[in-house]
């Protein structure tokens, strides 16, 4: 019986002990243990950022590495193809069948070059007129502008589509902020949601801006542009609307002066109160954009459905539904009753209300892994950009395959297309890196982090103005609370035809 006690009591003691061990820690929920964790977490956080500069280092290298090594392994091949003369046309028998010329081979740096072996019996080659050279630009970029006044990631850039230019861009920190491009200073606060703040898309005809946030709803609200690039407040004339009833109200309780966070100017104008809310969705929202009637509205939602609003009513025309995983984005066409969800299904649906009231459907499976966007061009092109590294350009009249595609080394986020020079693609990297393309999938440029300039962290969104000869023609927003204004610069080697 002694030794049974005795041994009954030892796990006791030595939980006791092992108590006694543990109450030399904080606990989680005390405030030494939330200090800790913040400290550890911070340590984690610097740890990873330093694995990120490293890791982006290292791929510039072996991308440059491998440019020079095709250039060499190319250049060694085309000197083993043997030369035509004038007299192996001449003297080569008519009834020889015509070969089409042999293209120089593409070769990846993980390949050798190709061995030709010569032939002793007589060939032709077939002439073909001298097709004209593919349209090239040549790209320059500068860093024009920073733009501080978010505590947190910002989630998108957009530039206004009506009168004054203006940037308007939305942020973790539950916020939307209207920016003065010129000076570089945000005139507007907009504070009406109640989460994370999506997205942000400007009315193509009415100084009005739409947001969807985290909070599952949908806002619209005006903002004010400001006089002559200087931030102002609004006057009483200005603050007498009419609403929807057609009943005049005063908009004193959506605006007032206040003095806001550090990084923000003091003048901005606060605005807390939308116009519409868009009430439907029953997940956080992502996306927004404008029809171009100017009378509807899209969003797009995690709960895996997109919306198509009355945006003077605030009331659902249609539900759109049919994807299988959370939504993305959604655009909708620059001059069509058109619009493009993505979805983390891997597909993204194009839906055509052009003949209403019935609507068309068409699924497209042309990537591995979620797709973050899909924008439409003026010349009929979707261009879609994913997670599985790729970014694919389809033809609206034939899109049973993609026309050309883009392969990169890293995740793609939300895609911008310019709507001059023949557009040309902004791809927000997740290595806070900015690369721009031609539509037949050519690179033009490299935008990376470096000198102190560019982004520190994944970039998210990228914006470009309606005008290429404004001081900043390109705007991207990223995680590391900033967005930055560019000048592109672009010069055409090869008129286009």
């Amino acid at each position: 019986m002694s030794s049974s006690r005795k041994k009954h009591k030892e796990p006791k003691a030595s939980k006791k002990h092992r108590h006694e061990e543990k109450a030399d820690w904080p606990l989680p929920h005390s405030d030494g243990g939330k200090v800790r964790l913040t400290e550890l977490f911070g340590h984690i956080e610097k740890e990873f950022d330093h694995l990120r500069s490293e890791n982006a280092a290292l791929a510039e290298k072996v991308e440059s590495l491998t440019d020079k090594l095709n250039t060499l392994l190319a250049g060694r091949a085309l000197e083993r193809i043997p030369d035509v003369t004038s007299t192996d046309l001449t003297h080569s028998p008519a009834s020889h069948p015509v070969a089409d010329p042999i293209p120089p081979p593409l070769i990846q740096s993980s390949l050798q070059p190709k061995m030709f072996k010569s032939s002793t019996q007589p060939f032709t080659i077939k002439l073909k007129p001298t097709k004209k050279a593919r349209p090239t630009l040549t790209v320059e970029w500068a860093q024009v502008r920073v733009f501080q006044g978010h505590r947190d990631g910002v989630m998108q850039v957009a530039h206004s589509k009506h009168g004054t230019p203006v940037i308007g861009s939305t942020s973790v920190d539950g916020t939307a902020l209207i920016w003065d491009p010129d000076t570089g200073i945000p005139f507007l606060k907009y504070t009406g949601h109640s989460g994370a703040v999506n997205c942000i898309s400007f009315h193509q005809k009415e100084v009005l801006a739409c947001t969807v946030s985290g909070d599952c709803f949908g806002h619209v609200w005006r903002y004010l542009p400001p006089v002559s690039g200087l931030p102002r407040q609004p006057s009483l004339a200005e603050k007498l609307k009419h609403d929807s009833s057609g009943e005049e109200r005063c908009l004193s309780d959506d605006y007032e002066d206040t003095t806001v966070d550090e990084g923000v100017h003091p003048s901005v104008t606060l605005v807390k109160t939308p116009i519409i809310i868009l009430k439907g969705h029953k997940a956080p929202v992502m996306s927004c954009d404008w029809l171009p009637n100017a009378q509807q509205l899209v969003t797009a939602s995690w709960d895996r459905t997109a919306r198509l609003w009355d945006s003077e009513k605030g009331l659902t025309i249609h539900s759109l539904e049919g994807h299988d995983q959370e939504l993305t984005h959604v655009c909708a066409h620059p001059s069509q009753q058109l619009l493009v969800t993505s979805s983390q299904d891997t597909t993204f649906r194009l839906w055509d209300f052009r003949t209403p009231p019935i609507h068309s459907v068409n699924v497209f499976q042309g990537h591995s892994k979620a797709v973050n966007a899909a924008v439409f061009s003026q010349r009929d092109n979707v261009i879609s950009g994913s997670d599985d590294h790729t970014v694919k350009i389809w033809d609206l009249r034939k899109m049973r395959s993609p026309t050309d595609s883009i392969r990169l080394d890293i995740g793609v986020n939300r895609i911008a297309l310019s709507q001059y020079e023949n557009g040309v693609l902004a791809l927000p990297l997740d290595n806070g890196h900015i690369r721009l393309y031609d539509l037949a999938g050519n690179r033009l440029a490299q935008i990376p982090r470096r000198d102190r300039q560019g982004h520190r962290r994944l970039v998210f969104s990228a914006a470009w103005s309606l005008d290429s000869h404004q001081k900043c023609n390109l705007y991207t927003s990223a995680f590391d609370n900033k967005v930055i204004g560019w000048k592109i610069t672009f010069d055409a080697a090869t008129k286009l035809s």
